[in-house]
This record gives structure tokens, C-alpha cells and sequence, in this order.
């Protein structure tokens, strides 16, 4: 009679490569989420930076910022505001939020008489409701937050002064124009500047 051996794992080796599996995942998923809110923080940093920089080109085609109504150290341009959104928007690509050319009145009203375009808007740049249609009317940043400040200077002398809250610096910032975003709880959105 021949004795067959079997070849298999004993209940501890499988036990032992269940617990290195779980401390592998431990660590690992951690690391994966982090590093995909750092992808995300610098994708809505880009995302800014091209209001930013569309609001520069702008006051260098005219002569002056555009959003801005009054005088004083600086301005703070709120975009949680669904009417701010499409004055941006309006003003910084000529055009409508649907995408038709702005009639010679909006234009006026804009600033942007020649009906320039100096930035497109793509879907990630909006808002994405609970289901998950995108609003083509309100900004968010790759965190789905709304809570973006744009802050422009008014006055020409080359500063701005950001509205106080938890991120704003005690002095003025040397730049025409910066942003910041507000944390938003809900979301697990944090807050974040463009002048440190």
C-alpha cells in the first residue's frame, strides 16, 4: 500500500499570510489616499491658476481687472456665488455658460467688449451635483468644493489684502491677484492658499 503525502497549507501558514496581507494593506491604503489628495490639491491648484492667469491676460488686453465694482485695497471674489460663476465665466471666454457668443449688451457688462477669450472652462473645472450631473454654472475645485476666493487688487498698487479667516496672512500679499479655498467639512475638502 503506498502512503500519499499531501501537499497543503496548515491552518497557521494561512493565518500567518492573512495577517501579512492585512499589515500590508495597512499601510499601503493609507499612502494611496494620501497621495490621491495630493494629486487632487495640485490638479485644483492648476485648475486656479488658470482663472489667475485669464484675469492677468485680461487686464492686459483692457487696462483693468475685470469683476471688480468699487475701490479699496483689494477685492474678494466669491465663487460659491452660482452669479459670480457666470460673470467669470462670461467674462473670461467671451462667451455664455452654454457656449453661444455673449450679445453686445453682456459683453458691455462684462468688460470684455471684443468678446476675447482668455481661458476654456472643461467639465472638471464644475460643480458635480449628488446625481452626478455637472453644473455648468458653478466652479468647484477638483475636491467638488466651491468655496474658492478669488482676490483682486483694486487700487493698482500691486497688493492685495485677503479677507481674514483662517488662512489669511496678518499683512498684505505683494501680487495683483491670488485665491484662496475654504476647507469644506462635508466634502473632506481642505483649505488651501496661492501665496505660501
Amino acid at each position: 500500500m503506498k502512503n500519499y503525502k499531501r501537499n497543503a497549507f496548515t491552518l497557521i501558514e494561512l493565518l500567518m499570510v492573512i495577517a501579512i496581507i492585512g499589515i500590508l494593506s495597512g499601510i499601503l491604503i493609507p499612502t494611496v489616499g494620501a497621495v490621491k489628495k495630493q494629486a487632487n490639491m495640485a490638479a485644483s491648484k492648476s485648475q486656479i491658476s488658470n482663472y489667475l492667469s485669464g484675469i492677468q491676460m485680461f487686464k492686459g488686453d483692457y487696462g483693468y481687472y475685470p469683476l471688480v465694482a468699487g475701490i479699496g485695497d483689494s477685492q474678494d471674489f466669491e465663487l460659491n456665488n452660482t452669479s459670480n460663476c457666470i460673470e467669470l465665466i462670461k467674462t473670461l471666454t467671451g462667451r455664455g455658460v452654454d457656449g453661444t457668443p455673449m450679445s453686445p449688451a453682456e459683453a458691455k457688462a462684462t468688460g470684455n467688449r471684443r468678446k476675447n477669450s482668455y481661458i476654456s472652462f472643461s467639465e472638471s473645472d464644475f460643480y458635480l451635483d449628488d446625481t452626478d450631473v455637472v453644473s455648468k454654472e458653478q466652479l468647484a475645485d477638483r475636491f467638488n468644493n466651491t468655496q474658492i476666493v478669488l482676490v483682486i487688487d483694486t487700487d493698482g498698487d500691486g497688493f492685495v489684502k485677503p479677507t481674514p479667516n483662517e488662512n489669511s496672512p496678518s499683512n498684505s500679499i505683494r501680487t495683483p491677484v491670488t485665491a484662496y479655498v475654504n476647507a469644506e467639512e462635508t466634502l473632506s475638502a481642505p483649505a488651501y492658499n496661492f501665496w505660501d
